[in-house]
C-alpha cells in the first residue's frame, strides 16, 4: 500500500508569524520632557516595523494558501487561471461550491480584521513613495503614503496587539469558512505529513474523512 506526503506550507506560514510577532511590543511612541508632541519611538518602531512587515506579509500568504488547498486538495480543481484569481474570487468560488452564503462570511468582523491586514501586506508590497512629511523626527500619527490603510496610523499598523489581532483574526475566518463548508482546520498538523499517519494529514482536511 502507498502513501501520499503533503507540503503544508500553511505551517511554515504560522511558524513564521508566530516568531515574529514574539518580538514586537507595543511601546512605539514616546513623549519626553522638553517635547512638544508625541513622537515615534525609533528603536522599538523600526523593530516592530521590521518584525510586522514580516508577519503582515505571512499572514496573507496563510490566507491564500489554505484558499489554494481548498481548491486544490478538497475540490480538485487543477485550473491555474483559477488559482491565479483574487482572494474574493477564490473566496466566492468556495463559497458557491459548498453552497455557502458568502455575504453572511462578510458579516463576520473577522473578515474586516483580515481586509485590514490584505490591506497592509499590498501598501508595502507595492510600496508607492518615501515622502512622509517635514521635519527631522518623525511624529505620532503619520500613515503609509499613498497606502489603503489610511486611516490607521503607522504606530498603529506595526504593534504587536494589531498584527497579533490580525492573525488570529485570520484564523477565526478561515475556522468559520471550513466549518460552514463541512472541513476542518488542523492546526496539528507537520510541515511534511503522509496519510500513512491518518486522515489528519492536511492543513484542511474534510470532515468526514475525520468522523470515519
Amino acid at each position: 500500500m502507498s502513501f501520499s506526503m503533503f507540503f503544508n506550507f500553511e505551517k511554515v506560514s504560522s511558524k513564521i508569524i508566530e516568531s515574529e510577532i514574539q518580538q514586537m511590543d507595543d511601546c512605539n511612541t514616546l513623549r519626553e520632557n522638553g517635547m512638544e508632541e508625541e513622537q515615534m519611538n525609533m528603536d522599538h518602531f523600526i523593530n516592530n516595523l521590521y518584525h510586522g512587515s514580516i508577519a503582515a506579509v505571512f499572514i496573507v500568504n496563510l490566507f491564500e494558501t489554505a484558499l489554494n488547498t481548498i481548491l486544490t486538495r478538497r475540490l480538485e480543481i487543477e485550473e491555474i487561471e483559477i488559482l491565479k484569481a483574487s482572494h474574493t474570487i477564490k473566496l466566492q468560488l468556495i463559497c458557491k461550491i459548498y453552497n455557502v452564503d458568502f455575504a453572511i462570511l462578510k458579516g463576520d468582523h473577522s473578515y474586516e480584521v483580515l481586509q485590514l491586514i490584505i490591506k497592509l501586506r499590498n501598501d508595502i508590497t507595492h510600496f508607492k513613495t518615501n515622502d512622509i512629511g517635514d521635519g527631522h523626527y518623525l511624529v505620532k500619527g503619520i500613515s503609509i503614503p499613498l497606502g489603503t490603510t489610511k486611516r490607521y496610523h503607522l504606530e498603529d499598523l506595526f504593534s504587536k496587539s494589531f498584527i497579533e489581532e490580525c492573525y488570529h483574526g485570520t484564523i477565526h475566518f478561515l475556522s468559520l469558512l471550513c466549518d460552514k463548508c463541512g472541513l476542518l482546520l488542523n492546526k496539528d498538523c507537520e510541515i511534511i505529513d503522509s496519510d500513512g499517519n491518518g486522515s489528519l494529514c492536511e492543513f484542511i482536511v474534510d470532515k468526514s474523512s475525520v468522523d470515519e
